[in-house]
């Protein structure tokens, strides 16, 4: 195993043996002529992939996928059954909420507990007692049993040990979906400050943006075989994708669109007045629906690429339908090239009381005019949608990932995500002698 890797797994499979009863196990250790009873149930499949040192690594897949499966062959609480998984380092896991903690016994107790489990004396442990029981932030609860505790206080306790025992790889299972916002907001802090320390964490999530943001590369698998191994933006675009697909929509790779158009506009439009667009990422495409054009003009009604925070400008999304839309719905996202969706709008939350009605064999334009947000210098990606249905229950008609590119300007804003515009006001009176 190459020194700079953390995990490699190598055709990875792990097999489980179903019996429809109890009896017909018994019957298979007494067969005399070998015959099997059960059928074989494949976990996984021939997963192959390794994690550098120090990288933050994802994997993503549906409920059921093999995700936990993988995790506890990584973790050594499973066995596979071909295949090898090697492991370069120290491990702390957060696989189940409240895994490796005795309810009977103490928060405090569970601390010394845990890091017994993993290798350190009491005195080792004395030492990290004060930083897990402040990071885990529960009060006096950490003095009662944590059968007494609820999932939250758990969840806390739990990464509060996980991280403060000096892992070489630290593995998390959604094991944060049951803390409060603010503690994972702690706990996101936290994994920028272990990936400086060069340490290796595997993060497991359903939450698809969160990923985008923490790791660089992602594992997808799905019914226990590996779909994709790749870039983080990429992979956790194409599963997107793949649940899109699964609710009916139809799902093509890698096209081009043709040239063809809502404002709830509907006059008489020229093709050729529209610039024509290509894309090369993942998009979800309608033989029915197409996005022919989209660009943003600014107040005097010219197309750009650069936009300053503050001025007004306005998104245009061009598309032709072949069918007749009842309840017709158009939207775009802003993202950061990094893939967080920084601004998701569309035609139901921006002033339209109600979807609009689009008839067949239509060209169609759609403005959406808004003052630029006062986001941070940089660049940034847009995404634009045509969609049927309600805000509750909608299906994505056409979909086109990264369609435009462009480059805000925002004097004075380098570090936050947005700026707030704020009035300041200050009040002061000395203080009176008494």
């Amino acid at each position: 195993m190459d020194s700079n890797l953390s995990i490699e797994v190598k055709n990875l499979v792990k097999v489980y043996n179903l019996y429809n009863n109890s009896s017909d196990r018994l019957k298979e250790i007494l067969s005399i002529s070998g015959k099997k009873y059960h059928g074989e149930y494949y976990a996984l499949n021939g997963i192959d992939f390794s994690v550098k040192k120090g990288e933050t690594f994802g994997i993503i897949g549906t409920n059921g996928a093999g995700k936990s499966t993988l995790l506890k062959m990584i973790t050594g609480v499973a066995t596979p059954t071909s295949g090898s998984v090697e492991v370069n380092g120290k491990i702390s896991a957060l696989l189940e909420l409240g895994a490796g903690f005795n309810k009977n016994y103490t928060g405090i107790e569970n601390i010394y507990l845990n890091g017994t489990m993993m290798g350190y004396s009491r005195e080792e442990m004395k030492q990290r007692v004060e930083s897990i029981v402040e990071f885990a932030d529960i009060g006096d609860f950490i003095y009662q049993p944590v059968k007494t505790y609820s999932s939250g206080m758990f969840a806390r306790l739990a990464f509060a040990v996980a991280i403060n025992i000096e892992p070489e790889i630290l593995i998390v299972d959604e094991a944060l979906s049951v803390g409060d916002v603010f503690f994972q907001n702690k706990c996101y802090k936290k994994f920028e400050e272990l990936r400086e320390k060069n340490i290796t964490v595997i993060f497991v999530s359903h939450d698809i943006g969160t990923v985008k943001q923490l790791c660089s590369r992602v594992l997808w698998i799905e019914h226990g075989e590996q779909q994709m191994l790749g870039d983080s933006v990429e992979v956790c675009n194409e599963y997107s994708n793949s649940i899109l697909k699964k609710r009916g929509v139809e799902y093509e790779k890698n096209g081009a669109v043709q040239n063809k158009k809502t404002t709830l506009i509907s006059k008489k439009l020229k093709l050729e007045e529209f610039p024509a667009i290509t894309y090369t990422n993942e998009s979800i495409l309608n033989e029915e629906v197409k996005i022919i054009s989209s660009f943003i003009s600014d107040h005097n009604g010219k197309r750009v690429s650069s936009c300053l925070a503050g001025e007004r400008y306005t998104l245009s999304i061009v598309f032709s339908s072949k069918r007749d839309i009842s309840q017709c719905i158009a939207g775009f996202v802003i993202e950061t090239v990094k893939g967080l969706w920084v601004i998701n709008c569309n035609s139901l939350t921006s002033g339209l009381e109600e979807t609009f009605s689009i008839v067949h064999d239509s060209i169609n334009k759609i403005d959406f005019e808004f003052v630029m947000p006062k986001l941070m210098n940089g660049d940034y990606v847009i995404g634009v949608a045509i969609s049927e249905g309600s805000i509750m229950d909608f299906s994505v008609l056409t979909w086109l990932y990264n369609v435009l590119y462009l480059q805000i300007t925002n004097v004075g804003n380098n570090d936050g995500i947005l700026k707030l515009d704020t009035e300041v006001k200050i009040y002061s009176k000395g203080m009176e002698n008494e």
